[in-house]
């Protein structure tokens, strides 16, 4: 296990036998890290590669480390997308980085009826930046090497319309409503899709009127034990439970 790792942002220089870190990496690795020469160094691309090697030159603005060896990962077969109704203050943080960490390919906020969360048009580029921050500093904590992909936030119902439902393809929602069946037993009886799609909604669970335009476009509903989990909780019960059943149902 290396002893830190660094992104592969594309202001770095990438040269036959080394990379040149860009600023805000090196700055982070030499001045907040306090990396030193000769230790190890893995550095993700976010694509699918690993460059494996050790710190060369300790600069903060611009540090080198020497590459010993380049991993390239495939893909997982199966893709999954979170559809996450935007929650009130920090929680979307947390469930992006969770989300990341267990390894969702695709993130979508969504803003819904029950949502008091609305971004400002123009401040809506700054934030889709801070949480693809999020998930870069989530994949160099458990060494993910494929970063997801953040898109900027929608109506609910604008994104049904847009993403029609594909062949192959899986979609849940977490609900609250009575005859919804269990997670578990719902993926049970399907066969493992390439692409599993799961929405979460707010506080004050999706509108009837959402959950007949989810159902309309897909969706199964589906339950998540018996108590009522906040946002954040239910995101990753959702993901843990279909990463799990997706490795054993591939073992």
């Amino acid at each position: 296990m290396p002893h830190y790792r660094s992104f592969l942002f594309p202001e770095a220089e990438v040269l036959e036998g080394s990379i040149t870190l860009d600023r805000r990496e090196s700055h982070h690795l030499v001045k907040v890290f306090r990396a030193r020469t000769g230790e190890s160094v893995e550095i993700l691309d976010g694509c699918g590669k690993r460059y494996s090697g050790h710190l060369q030159r300790a600069d903060a603005k611009a540090a080198v480390v020497e590459i010993e060896q380049v991993d390239a990962v495939e893909r997982p077969k199966q893709k999954v997308t979170l559809l996450q109704a935007l929650p009130k203050g920090k929680a979307m943080d947390l469930i992006l980085r969770i989300a990341t960490e267990i390894g969702v390919a695709e993130l979508q906020p969504i803003y819904t009826s029950h949502s008091d969360v609305h971004i400002p048009r123009e401040r809506v580029g700054g934030k889709v930046e801070k949480w693809r921050a999020t998930t870069i500093e989530a994949c160099k904590q458990c060494g993910l090497p494929f970063l997801p992909e953040t898109n900027w936030p929608q109506g609910l119902v604008d994104w049904l319309q847009q993403n029609p439902p594909a062949e192959n393809e899986l979609r849940i929602v977490a609900s609250l409503e009575e005859g919804s069946r269990l997670l578990l037993d719902t993926l049970s009886q399907s066969v493992l899709p390439d692409h599993i799609v799961l929405a979460v909604g707010p506080e004050g669970d999706f509108s009837s009127e959402e959950y007949e335009a989810l159902g309309a476009g897909g969706f199964t509903p589906v339950r998540l034990g018996d108590n009522v989990l906040r946002a954040e909780t239910a995101a990753a019960y959702m993901l843990s439970v279909i990463d799990q059943f997706s490795r054993w149902k591939q073992s």
